[in-house]
């Protein structure tokens, strides 16, 4: 007799005991071995840490990281990196009742340029408001947003001139004594400060002062903040202070270098340039917390999105990017007597190089230039 061979209960017995001894026979992987990340973790891009959410969310987020002193110098950069999705969440911001809160987020939203558009209804509706201190911050971050085109300071003619997207001069401010920088502060004016005559002044189209701060000598560079206030270099006293509207001292650093230029970041750090030294950095404090040496007389700096410093070297005849320590991070871009250089979030880089102003793409390639007579001075 034929043996019929294994029941349909057997095979399924017997598929099962295989089935079994085949997984327990695989290789047990830890968990820390597990390629599987949790969703939503933190993914790291250089210094700047990105999320996979929507670019506001995340604008959001790292609005709400500004409040962690360990987390604002990352999180403001990352903030501008996304560009106008940061717009919305920073126009809401500008309604946190606190002051610190609410200053940072209209000092970012004048940083964003045209790609802070989208916050200019809120905008308006403070410059509408009753109270008096957000009414000037959204005025002076609209003025930063609105502005289009270049302002070009040249100090031997005495002039500041405006130029449209299509480098059309549009307004020349004249009869400046010794102007050596100039930027948008709001309301169609614009703050000077004039190297030759020792003052920095809010001036209106038609070159008529609105506010003036002559307590200084040789002020080379001043930036308006979004509280009214002035930070000035003042080269020759050896300082930089902060003067608010009334011209009190609020805030200063003294036993600098020739200080020639300073730019308060909106985690509240001042980066200034000592002309005899290099470029250091303050934080909130006024504790130094760190220093790049740079020889042949810089001028200019620049805190960059990726972390990195803009340095504007006028006797090296060249315009360096450092790394945190202080190494090139790319081949310096040559520029004779360098005054000036600032670089946009696209990569292209403006210069103004004593005897020309000049734009450089993101690839280095020149696309534009203008003659200058002693240009000392860009803003874009």
């Amino acid at each position: 007799m034929r043996d019929p061979g294994p029941s349909n209960v057997s095979r399924t017995m017997i598929a099962v005991s295989i089935t079994v001894f085949a997984i327990t026979s695989l290789p047990v992987v830890a968990p820390a071995q597990q390629p599987k990340r949790p969703a939503n973790k933190p993914v790291h891009h250089g210094t700047v840490i990105t999320r996979k959410t929507s670019p506001a969310k995340h604008a959001a987020s790292l609005i709400r990281q500004m409040e962690l002193p360990d987390r604002r110098s990352v999180a403001w950069r990352g903030i501008l990196s996304i560009g106008a999705p940061a717009a919305k969440p920073l126009a809401l911001a500008t309604k946190d009742p606190r002051p610190e809160v609410h200053m940072r987020a209209f000092m970012l939203l004048s940083m964003l340029r045209r790609d802070g558009e989208q916050a200019l209804p809120i905008l308006d509706e403070h410059i509408a408001g009753d109270d008096e201190s957000l009414r000037y911050a959204a005025q002076w971050a609209k003025g930063h947003i609105e502005f289009r085109g270049k302002l070009l300071t040249d100090w031997s003619k005495h002039t500041v001139v405006h130029l449209n997207e299509d480098h059309v001069a549009v307004n020349t401010i004249k009869g400046l004594k010794g102007p050596w920088h100039a930027e948008p502060c709001g309301d169609g004016n614009t703050l000077v400060s004039e190297y030759g005559a020792g003052r920095v002044r809010v001036l209106d189209k038609e070159g008529k002062a609105l506010w003036e701060f002559k307590d200084c000598k040789n002020p080379y560079h001043a930036q308006r903040l979004p509280t009214g206030n002035t930070l000035i270099s003042d080269a020759s006293n050896e300082r930089v202070i902060e003067v608010d509207l009334k011209g009190k001292i609020v805030w200063e650093k003294k036993g600098l270098q020739r200080p020639v230029a300073a730019m308060r970041l909106p985690d509240g750090h001042t980066l200034i340039v000592e002309n005899r030294l290099g470029v250091c950095e303050l934080d909130a404090s006024g504790e130094e917390i760190l220093r790049h040496k740079v020889g042949g007389n810089p001028i200019r700096a620049q805190r960059l999105l990726n972390g990195n410093t803009l340095v504007t070297s006028h006797g090296d005849n060249k315009v360096y990017e450092l790394d945190l320590d202080g190494k090139n991070a790319r081949e310096p871009i040559a520029a004779p007597k360098a005054q000036v250089a600032l670089r946009r979030r696209d990569g292209h880089t403006v210069i103004s190089s004593t005897k020309a102003w000049f734009e450089l793409d993101a690839k280095g390639h020149e696309i534009w230039r203008m003659p200058g007579s002693y240009a000392t001075g860009v803003y874009w």
